[in-house]
């Protein structure tokens, strides 16, 4: 994860204003888990996996500011600006941690993610879903907003083709066009339909796919039991 951290470290006080560049769907990718998490009416806690600058965290606390938020991130410099994105709030709590290792201590009503499962080896993604599973107090909801393989290679490469002229027409800058498909060598794509069975297997009787947008997808799993 060490190449990860360099990477984001890196562009941290870009990386808010370039997701809308780098994300066709930008919007409605970080938007529509809201209903589902309003049905969360007495929950208190929240978990952000991987929160980077705590753009997804905004999201939600714009419609739940009731909620109290952990926000966790191997990247020194992106938590530094989520900590400047909630300064002075006392809901908001950061841990630099590397979320693919160990165990989740404390429990949640709800645990998110948004572009960062997508690092870990296939292997990696089946541990962090059981630990989420783990940390979530019962009737809890787990939203994964991320990026997926294709079901089939054609549609993979139609998929990634396409984002890649998207970026190229977004309007960035040359350098940043560079870094962006710099760091997607990193990624490691999984099917849906591979992680919604990866949830099944680590206890969640509810999942399914929200949302999707060529290979932009939101997963959400409820925890019944």
């Amino acid at each position: 994860m060490e190449n990860i951290k360099e990477q984001f470290d890196s562009i941290s006080r870009q990386y808010d204003e370039q997701r809308k560049h780098l994300i066709p769907c930008f919007h409605d990718f970080y938007t529509s888990c809201l209903p589902i998490i309003d049905t969360l009416s007495t929950a208190k806690t929240v978990l952000d996996i991987g929160a980077g600058t705590g753009l997804f965290s905004q999201f939600i606390y714009e419609q739940r500011n009731d909620l109290h938020f952990t926000l966790i991130d191997i990247s020194t410099e992106m938590l530094s600006v989520a900590k400047e994105r909630f300064n002075g709030l006392n809901n908001f709590e950061f841990l630099e941690h590397d979320f693919s290792v160990g165990p989740i201590s404390e429990k949640y009503d709800l645990i998110i993610s948004a572009l960062a499962i997508h690092h870990l080896e296939d292997e990696q993604k089946a541990t962090l879903y059981q630990t989420v599973f783990n940390a979530l107090n019962t009737g809890g909801i787990f939203i994964n907003a991320d990026q997926v393989e294709g079901h089939t290679p054609w549609f993979d490469n139609y998929y990634k083709s396409n984002w890649k002229e998207t970026v190229l027409n977004s309007g960035l800058d040359q350098q940043a066009i560079d870094r962006a498909f710099e760091r997607i060598k990193l990624d490691k794509f999984a099917k849906l339909e591979t992680q919604l069975q990866m949830l099944e297997n680590a206890g969640f009787s509810q999942t399914d796919c929200i949302y999707k947008y060529n290979n932009f997808v939101v997963m959400s799993a409820i925890k019944t039991v």
